[in-house]
C-alpha cells in the first residue's frame, strides 16, 4: 500500500483554518511569593512568556475567550517570616508588597484580566471553598494518609516551627553557610534531612529547637500513577526537558544494590522492556513500563536473590502543615488535623482556580462559568513556570485533580477538571551568574526601567529572544543594547519607510498595487513558521525569522526605490503597496511581544485596534486596501544612546 505524505497548506488562509483553536483558554504563570519585588527572573521565566501567549490566544480565538489569571502566592511560612522581620503584621505586609507587584507587572504590559492574591478578601472565600473541595474528595478517594513525622518545635513559644523558622550550619563539610534553612542550603544547594543540621537555633525566638511528633496528611500520589503515566505519554508535543522530568519520575521503578549488578545482568533480557540506570548510594535502579511488568521484574530479581525496594519517594508528600497563616482544614473529617492548614504548594496549584472566578466576577460574568473553562475537553489552561517546579504542576496537581473525580482512575472527562498544558523555563543568569544581591547583579523589573532607563518592550522583546525553555540563559546589558541597536535602526525602519514614501510621493495613501510574488512566497512561510511556533511557545528562534521578514521592507526600498520619483511607476507603486502588506502582517506578529510599540505602529497605519480588533490571526496575509489613508510616523522603538569611551588609565 502506498502512502502519500500530506502536502502543507498551499495558501495562508487554509493554514489559518488548519489551526486548531480551543473554545476556551486560561493562561497562568508562576505564582510570586508575597514576599518581596518581581525580579527579572520573574519576567524572564514566567510572567512574560504567559503574557505572550495569552496573546497569542487573544489573536486566535478572541479576548472574551482567554482569561489571563494571576496573583500572589500569599500563604505560608516564606511571607510569614518576612513580615516578622520587617516588623509589621502579614496583612500590611502582604498588601503592600501586592501593590507593588501588580504595578510593576502593569508597567510591562503584562495584561493580566485578575491579579489578586490567594488570602485577598475578594478571593480567600472562594480559595477557601475550592480548597476544602479538593480535600473532601481527596479523603473520599483514599488519597489521604495521616502519617506521624518528627518537626522542629520551638520550646519558648510552645509551636511546631516550619523548615524556614529553623537555621544553623549547613551539614556539608565543604560549606561554611551558618544559615542555612533547616533542610537545605541556599549557598551550596546541599538537601539533608533536618535532624543533620548543625546548631539549630528558633528563627523567632534563638531557641535552641527540639524536633518532636507531629501528624499529617500526605497525598498518595501512587495510586494514579499509571494514569499520569498514560496521560504524559501522549503529551509527545511538551518541551522535551519537563517531559523528561516528569515521565522519568512516574514511571514504576524498584532499585537494588549494586553488588548485584552481575546477577541482574545474567537475567536482565528475560525481564520485560526496561531501562537501567545507576543510581544514588551505589545502587542500581530499573524503571519499567506498568507496574504489571515492575512486579514481574522484582519477582524474577528475588528468584536468584536480589531484593528490591520501590522507588515512590515522589509519589508521597505531606500537604499540610502546623501553621497558623493558611487555609484551614475541614474541621470535621479527622480531629488530629484540627488546628492544621493546608501546606502552600496545594493551596498554590488550586489558586489558578479561585483566580479565574474572582476574574469572572469582576467582569461582570457569573463566577460559575470557570467550568467552562477549567471542566471542558474543549477548553485548555496553559501554565508557565520554572523548571525547578515542573514536578508540583504536573505530578502533584495531576494527581490531584485526578484525585477530585468520583473515580479516580480513568483521564479526565465533561465535567471534571481537565489536565493542564505546561510550559517550564530555566533559571535566568545574569552576566553569567544566578542572580544575587551580594553579587550585584540582581535587578527588579522597576529598576530596569527606572533607574537603567530602558522602555518595557525593549525589555519584552529581548527577554523573548532567550533560550529558557531549552537550558539557562544569560541577560547582560551588552547584549541587550545591541538587540536594541536592532530595533530602534533596522525594524525602526522597516515601520517608518512606507509610512514617509507614502506621504511623500502618493498622497498619504496605500497606492494601487499589485503583491509582488517573492513577497507572498515569503509571507507564507512565515505565516507557517509563526503559527507552529506561537503554539508551542517557542519564541527565540521565531523572532529571528520575523526579524529577516520585516528585513524585506528595507529589500523592497533598496530594489524598487518606491520614495523616489526617478523609478518606474508602476514597480514602486507594487513595491509600496508589497511594503505595507508585510507592514501590516509584522505589526501584527509582533503585537503579542511588543504590545505597546506595535499599537503605536497601529495609529500609524489608522487601523482600528480597539478590542484588538486588528490583532487577530486571521487578519494575517489580508492586505491594507489601496486607498486606505495613512497617519503621520510616529515614535517606534527608542534610540540606544551612544555608551562613552572609557578614559584609558593614567591620562
Amino acid at each position: 500500500m502506498c502512502h502519500y505524505q500530506k502536502e502543507p497548506p498551499a495558501d495562508i488562509a487554509s493554514i489559518l483554518k488548519q489551526l486548531p483553536r480551543p473554545k476556551r483558554a486560561v493562561v497562568t504563570a508562576g505564582m510570586p511569593y508575597a514576599n518581596g519585588p518581581i525580579h527579572l527572573g520573574h519576567l524572564a521565566g514566567a510572567h512574560l512568556p504567559a503574557d505572550i501567549f495569552s496573546r497569542w490566544m487573544t489573536m486566535l480565538i478572541g479576548r472574551e475567550n482567554v482569561l489571563f489569571v494571576n496573583g500572589t502566592d500569599d500563604h505560608g511560612s516564606t511571607s510569614e517570616v518576612a513580615a516578622i522581620q520587617a516588623g509589621v503584621t502579614i496583612r500590611e505586609f502582604i498588601g503592600k508588597i501586592h501593590d507593588q507587584q501588580k504595578a510593576t507587572l502593569k508597567c510591562y504590559s503584562i495584561g493580566v484580566d485578575v491579579y489578586t492574591g490567594t488570602s485577598r478578601q475578594e478571593c480567600f472565600p472562594i480559595h477557601k471553598e475550592i480548597a476544602h473541595e479538593f480535600i473532601r474528595k481527596l479523603y473520599k478517594n483514599e488519597m489521604l494518609e495521616k502519617r506521624a513525622s518528627l518537626q522542629w518545635y520551638d520550646p519558648n513559644l510552645n509551636r511546631f516551627l516550619p523548615d524556614r523558622y529553623v537555621k544553623g550550619k549547613c551539614p556539608n563539610t565543604k560549606c561554611d553557610n551558618e544559615s542555612a534553612y533547616s533542610d537545605e542550603c541556599d549557598r551550596c544547594g546541599s538537601q539533608y534531612e533536618p535532624s543533620r543540621l548543625i546548631n539549630p537555633r528558633s528563627t523567632l525566638s534563638d531557641a535552641v529547637p527540639v524536633m518532636k511528633e507531629t501528624v499529617h496528611w500526605w497525598l498518595n500520589m501512587w495510586k494514579v500513577s499509571e494514569i499520569l503515566c498514560v496521560w504524559l505519554q501522549g503529551k509527545t508535543e511538551w518541551r522535551k526537558p519537563v517531559l523528561a522530568e516528569v515521565l522519568g519520575t512516574v514511571l514504576p521503578s524498584i532499585r537494588f544494590e549494586a553488588t548485584h549488578e552481575a546477577a541482574y545482568k545474567e537475567i536482565k533480557a528475560s525481564l520485560p522492556k526496561h531501562k537501567p540506570r545507576y543510581a544514588h548510594g551505589k545502587k542500581i535502579a530499573l524503571q519499567f513500563e506498568s507496574k504489571e511488568d515492575m512486579a514481574i521484574g522484582q519477582a524474577a530479581l528475588q528468584k536468584i536473590g536480589v531484593t528490591s525496594e520501590l522507588v515512590d519517594e515522589w509519589a508521597h508528600r505531606s500537604i499540610t502543615r502546623d501553621v497558623s497563616w493558611g487555609i484551614p482544614l475541614p474541621a470535621d473529617l479527622d480531629l488530629d488535623m484540627a488546628g492544621k492548614t493546608l501546606y502552600v504548594w496545594p493551596d498554590s496549584l488550586i489558586a489558578p482556580i479561585s483566580f479565574t472566578k474572582v476574574a469572572l466576577k469582576e467582569s461582570g460574568r457569573d463566577p460559575e462559568r470557570f467550568v467552562d473553562f477549567w471542566k471542558n475537553p474543549d477548553a485548555r489552561v496553559y501554565q508557565f513556570l520554572g523548571q525547578d517546579n515542573v514536578f508540583f504542576y504536573v505530578i502533584m496537581q495531576g494527581a490531584m485533580w485526578l484525585g477530585t473525580q468520583d473515580d479516580p482512575m480513568h483521564l479526565p472527562r465533561a465535567g471534571e477538571y481537565q489536565l493542564t498544558e505546561v510550559f517550564g523555563c530555566y533559571h535566568l543568569l545574569v552576566n553569567g551568574e544566578k542572580m544575587s544581591k551580594s553579587r550585584g547583579n540582581f535587578y527588579t523589573g522597576d529598576q530596569l526601567l527606572d533607574e537603567k532607563s530602558y522602555s518595557a518592550d525593549q525589555i519584552r522583546y529581548f527577554l523573548a529572544t532567550l533560550s529558557l525553555p531549552e537550558k539557562a540563559s544569560n541577560f547582560d546589558f551588552a547584549t541587550l543594547d545591541e538587540r536594541n541597536k536592532f530595533l530602534a535602526g533596522p525594524m525602526n525602519a522597516a515601520f517608518e519607510k512606507p509610512i514617509s514614501a507614502a506621504h511623500s510621493k502618493f498622497g498619504g495613501r496605500i497606492p494601487q498595487g499589485v503583491l509582488l510574488e517573492k513577497i507572498e512566497a515569503e509571507t507564507l512561510q512565515i505565516v507557517r513558521r509563526y503559527t507552529k511556533a506561537m503554539a508551542r511557545a517557542d519564541y527565540s528562534n521565531l523572532l529571528g525569522a520575523v526579524e529577516n521578514y520585516a528585513r524585506l521592507i528595507n529589500s523592497l526600498f533598496t530594489q524598487y526605490k518606491p520614495h523616489d520619483d526617478r523609478f518606474p511607476e508602476d514597480e514602486r507603486r507594487n513595491a509600496l503597496y508589497s511594503a505595507f502588506y508585510v507592514l501590516k502582517n509584522l505589526m501584527i506578529m509582533l503585537w503579542p511581544f511588543v504590545p505597546e510599540t506595535m499599537e503605536r505602529l497601529c495609529e500609524s497605519l489608522r487601523l482600528n485596534h480597539g478590542d484588538h480588533g486588528i490583532f487577530c490571526i486571521d487578519e494575517l496575509g489580508k492586505p491594507i486596501p489601496a486607498g486606505h489613508e495613512i497617519g503621520p510616523k510616529g515614535s517606534y522603538f527608542p534610540a540606544v544612546p551612544p555608551i562613552a569611551p572609557t578614559k584609558p588609565p593614567g591620562l
